[in-house]
């Protein structure tokens, strides 16, 4: 399928809380912007003509200009829906919103992923996903004796779907709040309190956090562990998890060494 692109668009953006928990106080943001026209792109090509074609020179001057001189964003709907707003008409839309130091303790950054399905007019089906991108933690985690020893660093990725009914200024709820940097902060401090033999149990538990402490319906969680393997750059594992799965489980019973 056909598409226009304008990738890492780059601003400056106060968007609900930065990393020090101050509202209002700009901080970096890139966009990404992905568009599936309602009619593909064949006809520019063969006349060879912008004008059969999605400009996106026009593009990146309504929205450059808009949020160049724009004031403070409570949450991500509303920036959410002031982009939407320049989109010209399309069948699909994809949209990433990277704020690279929104959390402290998170080295690459906070990404909103959005996907609309306008391919049935008068339908339109948006899909909201927040990452959550390298939570840098350390902790005692592996079978093997010297594992057991000494602390190893680790890397956590969180992503959670962000409930969103439409594209409009008033969200149902509001997600960009102080809870996501809770949220962070425990999972960080009971990480470093741990001591499990496999990943796999670890990421379990982060999961339980994420959906019992904060009622996300789902939680991915991927873990990478650089020190497992000297040759390669990381062993990793990921997993998906529902709310109802952690009902009646407890992966935080943990014996420490």
């Amino acid at each position: 399928m056909d598409k226009v692109i304008l990738k890492n668009l780059k601003f400056d953006l106060a968007v609900g809380f930065d990393a020090w928990r101050r509202y209002g106080k700009p901080q970096p943001v890139s966009i990404t912007v992905e568009i599936h026209p309602r009619s593909n792109l064949e006809a520019a090509a063969a006349q060879d003509d912008v004008n059969l074609s999605l400009d996106y020179g026009k593009l990146y001057k309504s929205i450059s200009g808009s949020l160049t001189n724009s004031g403070a964003y409570p949450t991500i709907h509303v920036l959410i829906s002031q982009l939407a707003q320049f989109v010209p008409e399309y069948a699909f839309l994809d949209m990433d919103i990277l704020f690279p130091k929104a959390l402290l303790q998170v080295n690459g950054g906070v990404l909103y992923r959005l996907q609309v399905d306008n391919s049935t007019p008068g339908l339109i089906t948006p899909n909201l996903t927040l990452d959550i991108k390298g939570i840098a933690c350390s902790c005692i985690i592996g079978v093997n004796p010297h594992e057991r020893l000494y602390k190893q660093s680790l890397s956590i990725d969180i992503s959670i779907p962000v409930i969103t009914t439409a594209l409009g200024p008033e969200p149902t709820e509001e997600h960009y709040t102080a809870e996501l940097h809770d949220m962070v902060e425990e999972v960080i401090d009971r990480v470093k309190g741990s001591s499990y033999h496999t990943i796999e149990a670890l990421a379990s538990a982060v999961a339980q956090i994420v959906t019992m402490n904060y009622s996300h319906t789902v939680a991915k969680v991927r873990i990478e562990k650089p020190s497992a393997i000297a040759t390669i750059e990381a062993a990793a594992i990921e997993i998906t998890r529902s709310k109802t799965f952690f009902e009646n489980k407890d992966f935080w019973k943990v014996k420490r060494p």
